[in-house]
Parts: C-alpha cells; sequence; structure tokens
C-alpha cells in the first residue's frame, strides 16, 4: 500500500484510532516536522488537543549525516554505545552537541508559537509519518513516560517489524497500518513526500486546539 501524502495516510489512522475521540484525557502530539500533517488529520477528526515533541538527533563527528544517538526536547538522552566506543567519540563533545540541539529546539519552539500542553496524566497518542530505526519514537515515548504520561500510544502509517519489536518494549500500544518485510526508507510508501517547510508546519499548528 503506498498512500497518497501524509494527510492520507492521517485520515486512516484516525480511523483505527476513533475509540479516543473526545476524550478528555487524550492528547495528540506528533514528531516535527513530518509527523505534523500525520497528527494534524487525527487530531481534527478525533476532536483531540495536538502539540508537537522533538527529538533531535546527535550527529558523529566524522559523518553529520549518521546519528550517534539522539537528545528529546526535556533532555532525555539515548546513545548508539556500540558507536561511540567504535568511533571513539567523548563525553564532552556529546555534552557539546546536547547543548546545541536544546537551544535549537527552543528556537524552533518559539518559531512555531506552540507552547507545551502538560502530558502528565494524559494518554499521549505519539505520532510520525513512519518509523525506520524507532530510535527517535524510542526515546520519545520514554521521555514522555518520564514526565507522567500515563499511557503512550504509537501510532505510524508504516513500520519495519524489527523496529516494531523495540517500540511495543516502551509504549503501552503501538498502531501501524502497514509492517512490509521488504521496507528500505518511509519514503517509498508515499507519493508524496516532500520535505515540510516551517512554514508548512506553522500553518498547521495555528489550525488546532
Amino acid at each position: 500500500m503506498v498512500f497518497r501524502d501524509r494527510f492520507e495516510a492521517g485520515e486512516l489512522l484516525a480511523e483505527a484510532l476513533k475509540e479516543y475521540a473526545k476524550d478528555p484525557d487524550t492528547i495528540v502530539l506528533a514528531l516535527p516536522r513530518g509527523g505534523v500533517p500525520v497528527a494534524y488529520v487525527i487530531a481534527k477528526r478525533l476532536g483531540l488537543p495536538m502539540d508537537i515533541f522533538f527529538v533531535k538527533k546527535i550527529p558523529s563527528p566524522y559523518n553529520p549525516e549518521a546519528a550517534v544517538g539522539a537528545v528529546s526536547e526535556n533532555g532525555l538522552e539515548y546513545l548508539n554505545r556500540r558507536a561511540l566506543m567504535m568511533l571513539n567519540i567523548s563525553r564532552p563533545y556529546i555534552e557539546e552537541q546536547k547543548r546545541a540541539i536544546l537551544d535549537k529546539i527552543i528556537q524552533k519552539r518559539a518559531l512555531y508559537g506552540k507552547s507545551r500542553i502538560p502530558v502528565e496524566g494524559k494518554r499521549v497518542i505519539l505520532v510520525d509519518d513512519g518509523v525506520a530505526t524507532g530510535a527517535s519514537m524510542y526515546l520519545a515515548t520514554k521521555a514522555l513516560k518520564e514526565e507522567g504520561a500515563k499511557e503512550v500510544i504509537i501510532a505510524v502509517p508504516v513500520a519495519p517489524a524489527e523496529s516494531l519489536a523495540l517500540l511495543k518494549e516502551v509504549a503501552d500500544k503501538v498502531v501501524v497500518l502497514q509492517v512490509p518485510m521488504d521496507f528500505m526508507a518511509v519514503g517509498q510508501y508515499y507519493e508524496d513526500f516532500h520535505q515540510l517547510s516551517d512554514e508548512e508546519v506553522m500553518d498547521l499548528l495555528k489550525d488546532t486546539p
């Protein structure tokens, strides 16, 4: 199955999540930027408040495109210990990267004009446009539970089986529309998988409670 775009994926996930419609204890959180259109449709269809939650990769000092870990908006970290040892990456490097990432997250949230919705005692439907390794979703789920979320439901259109196994270790429930055997990249399951601009994200966020 190939989704027309992220909005269509959101429509299908909303149908799978309809039992949570208008639940006062449930909120929808998107991993920006790609998860925002998917979460937007879910929040609109189910009559739920929506927010974003940032998780950013910690880049390797030798290859900015390669991640050696990640950090969440509230400062929780996930590190690939094997990669750190193999590349001999120091703790001071990690701390420096974390500070820079958290500063950027603060700036980006200010740009988007979206104050955080408290998650304590809430059921959180955590949304992205798909899962590859699962590291970002894994870290986000742990971070939200540390903040007191009573339940975290991961909702994604597509994910490989090995990543789902990882996510099921931390999430209370995982809702996924398809689990392809030949998974290579999230983008192969969308006709339109363009990189969202900040302006597109801001327009959607302005139209949510």
